[in-house]
């Protein structure tokens, strides 16, 4: 039970942390956010990385290295959590929040692609899933388009996807802990050079400003939370784990109205009903319906 209770923490953490990265862009600019947001992180996991050795599988592919497999994951993580970041200036953390678990459904089609079999469920969910986010983002059913903050949590979408993906190609061969503090601070070096380059202005007063969602994002959504998932999904099955971490959407979505006053219509909240049926769907069980050869 205590496993199952530390994914709830996560989901919980990671949830608020919409909200955090929410009042975050109102202070800094989205690359400035995620340099100190990601560095933050990787200090976080220091200790960790001190009480253990890294120590590569034997059946590491040949041309593979810790760095490299870093490396790729800093570029899906930079591409992600840019677009969320930058969207979330233009959404609610409620919406980005639902959207952006829409992974946990269109992983499963990317991984056709690795010859990953497609199940019964896995359609289903995704068309219940896409039917809510049409309620959620058409603004309450009516004919007005995605707007900008919408579709960049969209397209982002796509990037954490393929990071899901590849973390599950590397984690066998490397040590979890090694991959996520890599890719934190490769991650934070990226958003260092994207800052420079779009020309973020930095002060003391803005800084001082984002510190509180910075502290929150990089210690307790990033820090904590890894951990806690880390430590979580060693006693409890992949699905039920992916189930609770995808309560994730439903808490950012609560934050959003607690703390942001976040407010949706009755018929968004009908989308995110069918998202969060959809989802969870496209996890549990089924027939298989395609297996690639």
């Amino acid at each position: 039970m205590k496993y199952r209770f530390m994914l709830l923490i996560t989901a919980i953490v990671w949830g608020g942390g919409f909200v955090a990265q929410r009042l975050g862009a109102e202070c800094i600019g989205p690359f400035t956010f995620n340099c100190c947001r990601y560095g933050i992180g990787a200090l976080c996991l220091v200790p960790l990385l001190l009480s253990q050795k890294q120590t590569s599988s034997p059946a590491v592919p040949k041309g593979l290295s810790l760095i490299k497999a870093c490396s790729l994951l800093s570029v899906l993580l930079f591409a992600g959590s840019g677009l969320q970041q930058i969207g979330l200036a233009y959404t609610t953390a409620g919406k980005a929040g639902f959207i952006t678990s829409l992974y946990i459904v269109t992983v499963p089609l990317l991984g056709l692609f690795f010859k990953h079999p497609l199940r019964l469920s896995h359609v289903i969910g995704c068309a219940v899933a896409l039917w809510g986010l049409y309620l959620l983002a058409f603004h309450g059913g009516t004919s007005e388009p995605l707007n900008k903050g919408d579709m960049m949590q969209l397209a982002g979408v796509l990037f954490w996807s393929c990071h899901i993906l590849t973390v599950s190609r590397f984690v066998p061969h490397f040590s979890g802990i090694h991959l996520a503090a890599g890719q934190f601070l490769g991650c934070c070096l990226i958003n260092a050079l994207a800052l420079w380059i779009h020309g973020e202005t930095l002060s003391l007063s803005s800084l001082t400003a984002a510190a509180p969602a910075l502290a929150y994002s990089g210690i307790l959504a990033g820090g904590v939370g890894f951990t806690l998932q880390i430590l979580g999904q060693k006693k409890v099955p992949p699905t039920e784990a992916s189930l609770l971490c995808s309560l994730e959407m439903i808490f950012g979505a609560l934050g959003g109205v607690l703390f942001l006053g976040e407010w949706m219509t009755c018929v968004e909240w009908l989308g995110c009903l069918f998202m969060t049926i959809g989802i969870f769907a496209a996890q549990t069980g089924g027939r298989t319906v395609y297996r690639p050869r």
